[in-house]
């Protein structure tokens, strides 16, 4: 019984969770056009795989269909197993298959390849390549409001969601915090941001800005200390929530078979060299973003984002088991 009971409390301690009752519609999306938000408190680093196929592209994907499907289905975007959430930095066993695969692509470029195997190597090398992103807790300023499920019944409350910021919005989010030379998350003296999203004809682009109080001529940033009601909501764990590995052994079954072979191919210094691409230890850097070559991805990150956090929040779960690849 004991056993029991300790497994209970643990899954009650990672639930998200505010009061008495269990919240809903905690996943930020980020609309078309402007989202007005703020940032509250840290970010989680975290480093990710899409790994699902792409119908609307014509994508095979890095995993079979199938294993997408029923109750014991993966999910499309999972968490790097050679990353360790707990430290944000880089694991030293590398177990993590998809990196693997990365790595054999990298080590196949560098063997004079034909013109036909260098364009499926490099694509490979892409398709399996870590995304950076990071996990942060918003205030949502367009809708602020979560649903708390108590009681059997539902309402609206207010309540922080976690939304994703990918490396493109974070080269000007990083921009903001250096140019305000402060911390633009404090309570009390701090500015909410407009995260941009668009179309540039090709993909989707994110840019931010810092919100700004045109009173002023020229312009400031605008200071929005937050009221006693936003100082008092509580923090998702973002650790607990986004922070969920899929079983290296799942993820190997759920691999194209010609995939699954690379797995066996022995590989020296490619290994170590494609490794220092993905999961890497270090903060998130302007200069460290993912170069353009991987901008062809960032579609599919974001169909398997949105549709992981639908079938979350419709099965009432709330905890994501992978999150967005999104370069954002």
């Amino acid at each position: 019984m004991a056993n029991v009971l300790e497994k209970v409390r643990k899954l009650k301690a990672r639930r998200p969770q505010q009061g008495g009752g269990r919240m809903q519609g905690i996943f930020h999306q980020w609309k078309d056009s402007d989202n007005i938000v703020r940032l509250v408190g840290n970010f989680l680093e975290v480093k990710t795989h899409f790994i699902a196929p792409a119908p609307k592209r014509k994508e095979r994907g890095l995993c079979r269909a199938d294993a997408f499907q029923g109750t014991e289905k993966l999910p499309q975007v999972i968490n790097c197993l050679d990353w360790d959430i707990e430290k944000e930095e880089a694991t030293s066993t590398k177990t993590c298959p998809i990196c693997k695969i990365n790595a054999v692509a990298h080590a196949a470029l560098k063997n004079n390849p034909n013109d036909e195997e260098k364009e499926t190597f490099e694509k490979l090398r892409r398709d399996a390549n870590a995304r950076t992103n990071l996990k942060w807790n918003i205030i949502d300023r367009d809708d602020p409001h979560v649903v708390m499920v108590e009681d059997g019944g539902e309402k609206k409350v207010l309540g922080l969601k976690i939304a994703t910021v990918g490396m493109e919005a974070w080269d000007d989010i990083e921009g903001i915090f250096e140019q305000m030379n402060f911390d633009i998350t404090d309570p009390e003296d701090g500015i909410d941001i407009k995260v941009t999203k668009g179309f540039n004809g090709t993909r989707t682009t994110y840019s931010a800005q810092a919100v700004l109080d045109t009173s002023k001529k020229p312009p400031v940033a605008k200071v929005t200390p937050l009221t006693d009601e936003e100082k008092g909501l509580k923090e998702h764990d973002l650790k607990a929530i986004c922070g969920k590995k899929v079983e290296a052994q799942k993820i190997i079954d759920a691999l194209h078979e010609d995939l699954r072979e690379f797995l066996e191919v022995e590989i020296e210094d490619a290994a170590t060299e494609s490794k220092t691409e993905a999961p890497a230890k270090e903060q998130p850097k302007r200069k460290s973003a993912p170069p353009p070559e991987e901008d062809d991805t960032s579609a599919n990150a974001e169909e398997g984002n949105a549709i992981d956090e639908a079938i979350a929040e419709e099965d009432g779960d709330g905890l994501l088991d992978g999150t967005s690849e999104k370069k954002d």
